[in-house]
C-alpha cells in the first residue's frame, strides 16, 4: 500500500485529498442496471452512478482511518454539493480556455511520484496493485490542476498587497505571532447564501449556536464537522491542518490566537455564514534557515501576432535546442525569452525561496532534478522552461520576513475570497438537484 500517496497531493496546491477522489477498479465491477440523473449543473448533468463511486472510495478512507461513517443522507448531500463545485468550475475552466497538456501532467504525476520515492512507471504499477484505475487517477489529477489554475486567474489575480499592507502587519500583534506560532484549526461553516432574509440568517446562527452547545457538552467535533459542516473540509471531519498563525483569514487567526488547546470558538459571522472553530494544536517557530533555488527560465508569451499554440510550439523547439546541445540556455534566453528582466542576465532569475513565484512554475521548480531541463509548461504570463542551477540554505532575513508576510496577506484575502467567488458562481449558474 502506498502510505504517502494521501501527502504528496498536498504538492499540487490545494486540493482535495486524494484518496477521497481516486476510484477503485472494483467500483467499476458493480452493474448498474439503472442509472439517473442526480444533479443538473449548467449544461451537464452528475450521474448517480458517478455518485455512488465517489461515495464508494469515500467510505473507503474513512475505514482506513479507523472513523464512523455520517449517515447515508448526510453522506450523499456533503459528496454530491463537493462535486457540484467541481463541475462549475471545470465548466468554467472549459470556457477560459485553461489547459493542462499531458507534458505538464506528466511532470506533475512524477512529483507525486518522487515523494513516494518511486518512478512514474513504478508508481502507476503500484497504484494499479493497490486497486485504482491509474487512467482515472491521471484525469482526477489533471482536473485538480484545472481547478488550480482557474483559481489563480480569477480569485488570486485579484489579489494585490501593498508595501504599506506588509509594514502594517509586521508591526501588528498578529506580525510579530507569525514567527511564534502554528494552529492546526477544526471547522464547521453554517452556510448562508447571498442575499438571505433575515429569517434565514436568524435561523442559521441559532443551529449553528446549537453545535456549539453540544460540542461543549461533550459531542465529537469530526462526526458534527462530517454530518453538520457545510465547509469544504467536512467529509475531512472539518480538518484544516496546520498553517502559521497568520497565514489564516483574519477571522479565524484573531479568534485562535486566545483560544486554548481544544477549546471551541462561539459561532464568527462572514460573507459565507457562521463558523465554529476549534483549536485542535499548536506549535511555535518557524524555521530560521530556508532552502533557496537558483533558477533560470525562458518565457514565450501569446501576443497578437503568435497564438499559444504557436508560442508552446516555439518554447518546444527552443527547449529542444538546448537539450540537444545545439544551443546554450543563456544564449537563447537572452535572443528568445519574452522575460526582458531575466534574459538581460541570460534567464537567471536569481536565488528564489519557495512561495514566490506562480504555483505552477513553483511546482516546477520544486519536481525539476537540479541540472536538468523541466518540460514546457504553462502559466497565467505564458510557456516556460526552466532548469535549477544551484540550491541553498539560507537564514532568515528581513527580505525573507517581507516574503512570509507577503505570502500570509495573500493567502487569508484568497481564501476570503475563493469562498465568495464560489458562492457568486453558483449562483449564477443553473443547479437542479434531483436526490
Amino acid at each position: 500500500m502506498i502510505k504517502t500517496t494521501l501527502h504528496a497531493r498536498h504538492t499540487l496546491l490545494g486540493l482535495l485529498t486524494m484518496v477521497a477522489l481516486m476510484v477503485p477498479v472494483w467500483s467499476h465491477a458493480k452493474v448498474q442496471m439503472l442509472d439517473r440523473i442526480v444533479a443538473v449543473v449548467n449544461d451537464g448533468a452528475i450521474m448517480a452512478s458517478e455518485l455512488d463511486e465517489r461515495i464508494n472510495t469515500i467510505a473507503l478512507q474513512f475505514q482506513e482511518k479507523g472513523q464512523p461513517l455520517p449517515p447515508p443522507a448526510v453522506m450523499r448531500e456533503q459528496v454530491l454539493d463537493r462535486m457540484i463545485l467541481e463541475r462549475l468550475q471545470l465548466q468554467l475552466a472549459d470556457r477560459a480556455g485553461i489547459k493542462v497538456d499531458d507534458a505538464t501532467l506528466n511532470q506533475a504525476l512524477a512529483g507525486i511520484a518522487r515523494q513516494n520515492g518511486m518512478t512514474l512507471e513504478d508508481f502507476a504499477g503500484a497504484l494499479r496493485q493497490d486497486g485504482y484505475n491509474w487512467a482515472q487517477f491521471r484525469e482526477q489529477i489533471r482536473e485538480d490542476m484545472l481547478i488550480s489554475r482557474l483559481q489563480q486567474r480569477s480569485v488570486a489575480s485579484r489579489i494585490r498587497i501593498t508595501d504599506r499592507e506588509v509594514d502594517r502587519f509586521l508591526s501588528s500583534e498578529m506580525g510579530k505571532q507569525m514567527f511564534e506560532a502554528d494552529f492546526r484549526l477544526g471547522h464547521i461553516l453554517v452556510r448562508v447564501p447571498a442575499g438571505a432574509s433575515p429569517e434565514v440568517v436568524q435561523a442559521a446562527r441559532q443551529k449553528a449556536e446549537g453545535i456549539v452547545e453540544r460540542l461543549n457538552k461533550g459531542s465529537d467535533f469530526q462526526q458534527l464537522a462530517t454530518a453538520e459542516s457545510d465547509g469544504p473540509k467536512a467529509l475531512e471531519g472539518g480538518d484544516l491542518g496546520w498553517r502559521p498563525a497568520a497565514q489564516w483569514p483574519s477571522l479565524f487567526a484573531e479568534t485562535a490566537i486566545d483560544m486554548d488547546k481544544g477549546e471551541i470558538s462561539p459561532p464568527l459571522r462572514s460573507g459565507a455564514g457562521f463558523h465554529i472553530l476549534k483549536l485542535m494544536d499548536r506549535k511555535g517557530g518557524v524555521e530560521k534557515v530556508v532552502t533557496q533555488y537558483q533558477v533560470r527560465h525562458i518565457l514565450i508569451k501569446p501576443d497578437a501576432l503568435i497564438s499559444a499554440e504557436e508560442a508552446r510550439d516555439k518554447a518546444i523547439r527552443l527547449h529542444d535546442s538546448i537539450a540537444e546541445g545545439k544551443q546554450d540556455f543563456a544564449t537563447v534566453a537572452a535572443e528568445h525569452s519574452d522575460d526582458p528582466g531575466s534574459a538581460r542576465n541570460g534567464g537567471e532569475l536569481g536565488w528564489i525561496t519557495q512561495g514566490e513565484m506562480v504555483p505552477e512554475f513553483e511546482d516546477m521548480m520544486l519536481n525539476t532534478p537540479m541540472g536538468e531541463l523541466s518540460p514546457v509548461f504553462e502559466s497565467q504570463f505564458g510557456w516556460h522552461f526552466l532548469r535549477v542551477d544551484a540550491t541553498r540554505d539560507a537564514d532568515m532575513s528581513e527580505e525573507f520576513r517581507r516574503m512570509q508576510a507577503t505570502q500570509a496577506l495573500q493567502k487569508r484575502r484568497f481564501e476570503e475570497e475563493l469562498e465568495t467567488w464560489l458562492q457568486e458562481q453558483r449562483s449564477e449558474s443553473y443547479v437542479d438537484i434531483r436526490l
